[in-house]
């Protein structure tokens, strides 16, 4: 009879231990199962925000082809009309060399209609060469005067450029002050045959503000057109808005004709963002862009 009962003690002991790794064995499964849903779910989660963040980012860039360049300085024109219009008391961030000389001629006719007033605008310009003084005939300030600022109501004092004479890093540190405390409705911007915009060269921190730079060959080599062909007459260094500066502006108007920017221009719309490319910077903008170019610049996407 004692053995017939230590078999009996024997197998409830084994039948409990089996029920015990079968409820261990149940235990881990469903644990298992709970992992993987809530890994499935933060896969998920990340993947739609992803395609959020993407589809958000991507629909703040409005591509506009135009036909040549007059059609695309008119509608760089209507863009900054509508802006003053609803905005009389607007900063604008403004842009030199001969991307938008179309539209600041079209600027001024809209003035001289009274279309728009320029009397409570400010401006601040990107950039400004080092090396000459500011009334040179090729200054930024001279070519603001000439093309634009001479020719409307503006007062001159609301006019804001880099002053690239004198001790240069309290300069820098005063334009960056400035900036600060006036937020830039809208900068117009051009781009340079490397990617460049303001003279933010390739490989420039996105997170830098106001500094002076060294200007790249190419840079140089562009710019020549304007010195005369000469080479050495251009400067070599300039004080120029940060793309942090930049990207600061509630909205940014890209301009951009003629083939030699094509390539720039197929760089930043292909969605990269690359310090080696500084338009591409313009891919994590929060606000508004418009990329208007013509047909010759458009000739890659």
């Amino acid at each position: 009879m004692e053995k017939e009962e230590e078999l009996v003690d024997m197998d409830e002991k084994g039948n409990t231990i089996q029920k015990e790794k079968q409820e261990s064995n149940k235990t881990l499964s469903l644990n298992s199962k709970i992992f993987m849903f809530v890994l499935i779910l933060i896969i998920a989660f990340f993947g739609i925000l992803y395609i959020f963040r993407t589809f958000k980012r991507k629909s703040q860039i409005e591509l506009i082809i135009a036909n040549n360049y007059d059609e695309m300085s008119l509608r760089a024109a209507d863009i900054i009309t509508d802006l003053i219009k609803k905005n009389p008391n607007a900063n604008l961030g403004l842009a030199t060399g001969s991307t938008p000389l179309g539209l600041y001629k079209e600027l001024i006719k809209r003035n001289a209609k009274k279309e728009i007033s320029f009397s409570n605008i400010k401006t601040y310009n990107l950039d400004e060469y080092c090396g000459i003084p500011q009334n040179h005939e090729k200054s930024y300030f001279s070519f603001m005067k000439n093309n634009l600022f001479n020719y409307i109501d503006i007062n001159p004092n609301n006019t804001h450029i880099p002053k690239a004479e004198g001790d240069i890093k309290i300069n820098i540190q005063n334009y960056e002050k400035m900036l600060e405390k006036n937020k830039l409705n809208l900068q117009l911007l051009g781009v340079g045959r490397n990617g460049h915009i303001g003279f933010n060269e390739p490989g420039t921190d996105f997170n830098l503000g106001v500094h002076d730079v060294q200007l790249a060959e190419k840079t140089i080599q562009d710019n020549a057109r304007f010195f005369e062909n000469d080479i050495n007459k251009v400067p070599k260094r300039a004080i120029t808005m940060g793309i942090k500066n930049i990207l600061d502006a509630d909205t940014i108007i890209l301009m951009a004709n003629g083939t030699k920017k094509a390539e720039a221009i197929k760089n930043m719309m292909s969605g990269v963002v690359d310090k080696n490319i500084p338009v591409s910077a313009l891919n994590i903008h929060k606000g508004k862009v418009y990329v208007i170019v013509d047909k010759e610049a458009a000739n890659k996407l």
